[in-house]
């Protein structure tokens, strides 16, 4: 029986960890904090729930497969509520979109918004629905041995009528001229931690899949998605330790011994899947080297600003998932990513779980979570967090005032703030970035993401967000899975 140990129990680890013992491996997993799923967790008090990092449940066929194939039903395990609207848009103008799935609403409002918009807007849903379907089956859903297998003719062919060289942005532009509407179907790049203004125009995926494949939301948060991928492993022989840092992973000519923990100790494996953050596992754990080098060049998703508030009462007038716009949104937009990493108006996400679960708080009270985009941690630049915090927090609450959220102040009972610094201590999060922690350029998809294996270790692996496929849970999963698949083909 071969052994593997794997560094971390977020989702994609806990996920690998499932399908190895179900084949035969023996597994432990390593975790240094003291919950399971990572940013895919949630932390409760006084009785109000919050989602620490992930707050939408989407392409729930991932989910499906993986459950499916880890021996369970996702649906039996999980109950979940379809959304509808996906979440709503409130404008700096004062207008505001509801993101829905029932085509006559979207229509009465696009044309209210910008008259003739609703055919091109079904135009865009074609465009978004080939980028998804090309993607999956081409990009995301498969492992790459060879360049060539991402680079070929054929290949080229398919990126090129995606105008996957294009940005987003500007690809909206030939749908929408209302700049309220063009925001609204690329700000999701926000989400997965891009600059719309410069994310690949491939990512018109994303409204798509929201409004079609639809999103959901798990009874009890989005922590259950972790804590059943957890039972599943333990259920089929994996041990898990909590409270168990890995400080090193040592190495031998072309292959790693196993891991160092943090009390020194040394623990011996024949495989070892990384689900810590990989520019953290090659910076920290592994001895320096060229491809360390490499990957300190590539580029960062953004960070983010959390507030979590427990509110004394249910605020009015909100859906689960809100969107606020800022004014001058391009220029607060390209602050955060090009420019300091603050922006002085930010737009910013409200997350309103007590909606549609009203096990989040208690009985009319409401647990709030507000994301603001800022910068990763730069080298050679210092913020003063608690200014930055009391800046935004002036800001939102601000903005929600404006939107007819008086006096929320008074109501809030107790807050609770992750800061780039919080997110990169905390989760081993390279520059505090929060999404994953490598972006999705065209030269950081497919085969030009960092391999799920090294190049020189061959029996080290990696499964998360910043290996291929990308970030996001569903990717996470599905990075698992394509982990997993080549350990087996290899050591099986």
């Amino acid at each position: 029986m071969r052994s593997v140990i794997v560094i971390g129990a977020g989702a994609a680890g806990l996920t690998a960890a499932g399908y190895l013992v179900r084949n035969g491996f023996k597994v432990t997993v390593l975790e240094k904090n003291a919950f399971p799923g990572g940013r895919c967790a949630a932390f409760d008090k006084d009785g109000h729930r919050f989602d620490i990092g992930a707050t939408l449940f989407m392409m729930p066929q991932v989910y499906e497969r993986t459950f499916s194939e880890l021996g369970r039903s996702l649906r039996g395990e999980l109950e979940l509520q379809r959304l509808d609207p996906v979440y709503r848009l409130y404008y700096p103008d004062g207008q505001r979109l509801d993101f829905t799935s029932d085509l006559m609403k979207m229509q009465t409002q696009l044309e209210k918004i910008e008259p003739g918009s609703f055919g091109p807007f079904l135009k865009y849903m074609e465009r978004s629905m080939r980028a998804y379907r090309i993607s999956m089956k081409h990009i995301i859903d498969r492992n790459f041995d060879h360049v060539f297998q991402f680079l070929n003719p054929s290949s080229l062919y398919r990126l090129m009528r995606l105008n996957a060289f294009g940005d987003h942005y500007r690809t909206s532009g030939g749908y929408f001229s209302n700049e309220n509407l063009r925001a609204a179907f690329t700000f999701q790049n926000i989400y997965v931690g891009q600059n719309p203004f410069h994310a690949p125009a491939i990512f018109s995926m994303l409204p798509f899949m929201e409004l079609t494949d639809g999103v959901f939301f798990p009874a009890g948060g989005m922590n259950r998605i972790s804590e059943k991928l957890e039972d599943i492993a333990v259920k089929n022989g994996a041990e898990i330790r909590y409270r168990t840092e890995v400080i090193r992973i040592p190495v031998s000519e072309n292959r790693v011994k196993g891991v160092i923990l943090s009390d020194d100790s040394f623990l011996q494996a024949d495989i070892v899947l990384a689900n810590a953050d990989l520019p953290y596992v090659y910076r920290e754990l592994l001895p320096p080297g060229r491809a360390l080098r490499r990957i300190q060049r590539l580029g960062y998703t953004c960070s983010a600003l959390v507030f979590h508030w427990g509110m004394d009462t249910l605020l009015p007038g909100l859906e689960q998932h809100n969107i606020y716009v800022s004014k001058n949104y391009r220029e607060n937009i390209s602050e955060v990513f090009d420019g300091s990493g603050i922006a002085v108006e930010p737009s910013f996400y409200v997350h309103s779980p007590a909606r549609g679960d009203r096990t989040a708080a208690p009985e009319r009270q409401d647990s709030i979570s507000v994301i603001v985009p800022v910068g990763y941690l730069r080298d050679g630049r210092e913020y003063d967090w608690e200014k930055v915090r009391r800046d935004a927090r002036e800001t939102v609450l601000k903005r929600l005032a404006w939107e007819g959220l008086p006096d929320l102040e008074k109501h809030i009972k107790f807050e609770k703030v992750y800061t780039p610094p919080l997110w990169q201590n905390l989760f081993n999060l390279s520059r505090g970035a929060t999404f994953g922690s490598l972006n999705h350029n065209l030269m950081q998809m497919g085969y030009f993401r960092p391999h799920n294996q090294h190049s020189r270790y061959r029996n080290l692996f990696f499964a998360g967000g910043s290996t291929h496929p990308g970030n996001g849970v569903p990717l996470a999963l599905i990075s698992a899975r394509l982990a997993q698949e080549k350990i087996r083909q290899q050591f099986s």
